[in-house]
């Protein structure tokens, strides 16, 4: 008998239960020995103390930390005297969401087989395409695998990688974001990726603003990778079972041959389960993963009187001009703490008498387009002025042009209405 052993059933038992003060002292009472009655409460205390969250930690963190405590010698020298292990939990575990997510219509899977069959899979292809060891990126066969991979050109010479899931692994993913991850909101200051919001969102909050002071993350996607991602699925209220396995659908493994090629940016990060940048739910779970950065920052901006917005990995500040040194000092601090990295050199800060950008928009008094950015589509529509350009009879170059002066009418309609006008004339001609 050893204190792994006594300590275990205590441990498997309150991961199973409401994480409140009260469930846990009254659970503590329930399945000390009554000599040991004593002790439930502070137990308790330094339980909460030591896991906040309203939802209860994994039997493996309970245990640990249970080993750590002065009481787990009295539990153990009673069990020793009376020759006897706490019995296993008789609760099952459950789905127990964060009270404060009780009212989202979250699905209740309390089984692997419960997801299964939300999922439209038997079990035994829930595992597969779970695939927890990662067996899909080490066969041989290409068939094997749940991803295409493609590599996009980066401006430092390096490519970053796409993970395309493939049709099956996305339809599940798909699955999963509208019926479980859209109905979770983001931190109200993350901007990207939801609906009804879009950089203009962003952009319109450090409009007139003295200073702007913008921060780039680097390597968003792959920074997050499998840990972070089943604490999310735990914190919505999924036993472990079906956190794993959900989280196997929504990370992934790249394959070794692939990391053999050292221009792929962050090749250190894609050792291991990440988000895969393509897959329809990496955008959703970045969001919930970066809640915790969010609320710092949106904190520190509020102490300051200053506002901020995150899209995606863009960071963006904006106030008075006695904000700037302290944004430029704390920000990288609170970035690295909550386990991500800023790219220094795209740290940028702009006063107002220089030009002001965030998300790509200029936001000096009001949202302006970018002047490079107007004058390259005043050329485009210059040279289509030519009958001899044969991207006029592109219909696919045009839907594209038209893309683009569209945006420009949402960012500023006065200044795009000439571009407007020149390609409605190209059009009509």
């Amino acid at each position: 008998m050893n204190l792994s052993d006594v300590l275990r059933p205590f441990a498997a038992s309150l991961s199973q239960i409401d994480w409140t003060d009260l469930a846990l002292e009254t659970h503590l009472r329930q399945r000390l020995p009554t000599r040991l009655s004593s002790i439930a409460r502070p137990l308790a205390r330094a339980l909460k103390h030591r896991f906040p969250a309203s939802v209860a930690p994994d039997t493996a963190l309970l245990l640990r930390f249970l080993r750590t405590r002065p009481e787990a010698g009295r539990i153990l020298a009673l069990a020793k005297r009376l020759g006897d292990i706490p019995a296993p939990p008789l609760l099952t575990a459950g789905f127990r969401p964060d009270p404060a997510l009780a009212t989202l219509g979250l699905p209740a899977l309390d089984t692997t087989e419960a997801l299964a069959d939300w999922l439209g899979l038997t079990e035994s292809q829930l595992v597969r395409f779970a695939d927890l060891r990662g067996l899909s990126a080490q066969a041989a066969s290409h068939f094997a695998g749940h991803y295409r991979h493609h590599l996009i050109p980066k401006t430092d010479g390096q490519f970053r990688l796409i993970e395309e899931p493939k049709p099956l692994m996305k339809r599940l993913q798909r699955h999963v974001l509208r019926w479980l991850l859209d109905r979770v909101p983001p931190h109200p200051d993350a901007i990207g990726f939801r609906k009804g919001t879009s950089c203009l969102t962003g952009a319109r909050r450090h409009a007139g603003e003295q200073a702007v002071v913008c921060f780039d993350l680097t390597d968003f996607f792959p920074t997050i990778g499998f840990s972070r991602v089943y604490a999310i699925f735990r914190t919505l209220g999924y036993p472990t079972p079906v956190a794993r396995a959900l989280t196997g659908i929504c990370t992934a493994v790249t394959p070794d041959e692939l990391l053999q090629d050292n221009r792929i940016a962050a090749r250190n990060l894609l050792t291991g389960r990440h988000l895969p940048q393509g897959a329809p739910t990496s955008p959703a779970l970045a969001n919930l993963a970066a809640r915790a950065l969010d609320r710092r920052l949106a904190g520190l901006a509020r102490r300051l009187g200053a506002s901020y917005s995150r899209y995606a990995d863009d960071l963006a500040f904006s106030g008075d001009r006695h904000v700037v040194p302290t944004l430029l000092s704390a920000v990288p601090d609170i970035v690295r703490e909550t386990g991500f990295r800023l790219n220094p050199a795209k740290t940028r800060k702009a006063h107002s008498g220089q030009r002001q950008t965030v998300t790509g928009i200029v936001v000096n008094r009001h949202l302006n387009l970018a002047r490079p950015v107007y004058d390259e589509v005043k050329a485009i529509l210059h040279r289509l002025s030519d009958p001899a350009d044969p991207r006029r009879r592109d219909p696919a170059f045009l839907a594209h042009l038209d893309g683009r002066i569209s945006w420009a009418e949402q960012v500023n309609p006065a200044r795009a209405r000439s571009l407007r006008d020149r390609f409605d004339a190209l059009a009509l001609g």
